[in-house]
């Protein structure tokens, strides 16, 4: 049952995991698009400005570019760069110059260490190319310098013109601090927002799968306690009946209630076999017993009338004796079935080979020849006992019906997942009348035979869930053939035989 509910557990995980991470995904989703949506708006705006600010100053620098006067373009860059600053602090000017077509600095923001009339010397690798796109410019162009963690900077580069002559070119570089702080704080409202979405949708989540999850563990826990052999009576009012689960609880109770009446009708019909079968039993025995039991009451019956006759005293006293013996054979063999299977020691194949020596004994001196084959695996775990009786009461059928001489064969081999276990012999055969009763109790062709070896070897192949096969035709001799399940663990096969 604890298997049943971690496995449910887990799927009702799964249901609130799948739900956060759709949440959290859609969430994310929509946030990346309002960052990058946010991103290029900030930056086009910025670009704008850049361009706007270098424009404005080119206006007056072309006048001021033909008559020279570098003092008029300073001051014009100084007013630009302090409105800019003044407005927004962190976009502000960074740099800022005015520069002939050569590259020469007409005017500089920073003219200490940009002289006005020399050459502009740019420090960086960004500098130089972005002085190269400078003077190469025809029109006006933003150029995007540094990175997020190398200062970063928009500048806009607009060329002056008199008369369709390039003339002069103004550079306006402006921070860029203030786009990348505006993103972060885009970003931290999105991861703010798709938190709080993760946390409600998994909380509602978590009451649909609990909701979900419910009707399927009660579901789970009646199908474990018919496993139990238990047939709970599922409450429908909690399911919904028009849903699929609700169908399924529904085909669940009716299948439920047909596997109890099943059970049922099983029981029954496994206590009427049970009863038939000890009829039987009682019967037979009934019958075996009493046939020698009158004949040794009859017997006492005429010696008590006739004591002193010793020509009826010898005659009954050996028919009395016999009449015994055989009750008694009948009784040990009910006992020693019993004795037998309920014994639970086990070996392995090398003790089928300890009943070489019992079956010469039985042959005795008589002149049949015994062949033995044991091919099965050391690993192999046999219930000794009850094996052992199998084997031993065919090889002794086989010997009892090779009155004269013959030859008895004994194979013990593996066939896939199947031990079988053969006795041979080159007898008179079996009828097929008499091989349909071959295993009935009490059922016997010898004169002197109980019926009775057969049927405990079939119900021990039975115990061991095998099963046995004859193959037999009159006058050609009989094979008993013997399936069991092969086991390679002692404890599998304790608990096949229990």
């Amino acid at each position: 049952m604890g298997s049943t509910r971690i496995s449910l557990n887990n799927l009702s995980a799964k249901f609130l995991m799948v739900i956060s991470i759709i949440v959290a995904s859609v969430g994310f989703t929509i946030g990346a698009a309002v960052i990058i949506q946010d991103w290029f708006r900030f930056q086009q705006s910025l670009e704008e400005k850049s361009l706007l600010l270098a424009h404005s100053i080119a206006l007056s620098a072309s006048e001021a570019i033909l008559q020279n006067d570098t003092w008029s373009l300073h001051k014009n860059l100084r007013k630009t760069a302090l409105r800019a600053n003044g407005n927004e602090r962190d976009t502000g000017i960074l740099s800022g110059m005015v520069l002939d077509p050569q590259g020469v600095v007409l005017a500089h923001i920073d003219p200490a260490n940009n002289p006005i009339g020399l050459s502009l010397s740019p420090a960086t690798a960004v500098d130089k190319k972005a002085f190269s796109e400078s003077l190469q410019a025809k029109t006006a162009k933003v150029f995007h310098g540094g990175s997020l963690f190398n200062d970063p900077f928009i500048e806009g580069i607009v060329p002056v013109f008199s008369d369709r002559k390039k003339i002069g070119i103004v550079r306006l570089r402006l921070s860029t601090v203030e786009l990348y702080s505006q993103a972060r704080r885009s970003a931290m409202t999105v991861l703010a927002t798709t938190t709080l979405l993760v946390l409600i949708g998994s909380f509602f989540g978590a009451l649909f799968s609990r909701r979900l999850i419910k009707p399927l563990t009660i579901l789970a826990n009646g199908m474990q306690s018919i496993g139990r052999g238990q047939f709970p009576d599922l409450p429908l009012d909690i399911f919904d009946k028009k849903g699929e689960i609700g169908q399924l609880a529904k085909s669940f109770k009716w299948m439920s209630r047909q596997l109890e009446d099943k059970k049922q009708l099983e029981d029954e019909m496994a206590a009427n076999e049970k009863m038939v079968a000890l009829g039987r039993i009682s019967a037979g025995v009934a019958h075996e017993v009493n046939n020698p039991l009158a004949g040794i009451l009859n017997c006492l019956d005429t010696l008590k009338k006739h004591p002193d006759d010793k020509e009826l005293v010898d005659r009954y006293l050996p028919i009395i004796e016999k009449g015994l013996h055989r009750i008694r054979q009948i009784v040990a063999s009910l006992l020693g079935e019993l004795r037998v299977e309920g014994k639970q020691e086990f070996s392995d194949p090398s003790c089928l080979d300890d009943l070489w020596e019992l079956a010469l004994i039985e042959i005795d001196d008589k002149p049949i020849q015994l062949n033995w084959d044991n091919r099965l695996d050391k690993e192999v775990v046999l219930n000794k006992h009850r094996v052992q009786q199998i084997v031993l009461n065919m090889l002794k059928n086989a010997f009892q019906v090779l009155k004269n001489q013959g030859t008895v064969d004994f194979r013990a081999f593996r066939d896939g997942n199947c031990l079988v276990l053969e006795v041979q012999d080159d007898g008179p055969g079996i009828t097929k009348e008499n091989k349909d009763r071959l295993f009935d109790p009490f059922f016997s062709t010898r004169p002197d035979g109980t019926g009775l070896g057969l049927w405990i070897t079939y119900r021990m192949v039975q115990s061991l869930g095998g099963s046995i096969d004859v193959i037999s035709e009159k006058g050609k001799g009989t094979t008993f053939q013997v399936f069991l399940p092969a086991q390679q663990d002692k404890q599998e096969t304790q608990k096949e035989t229990a």
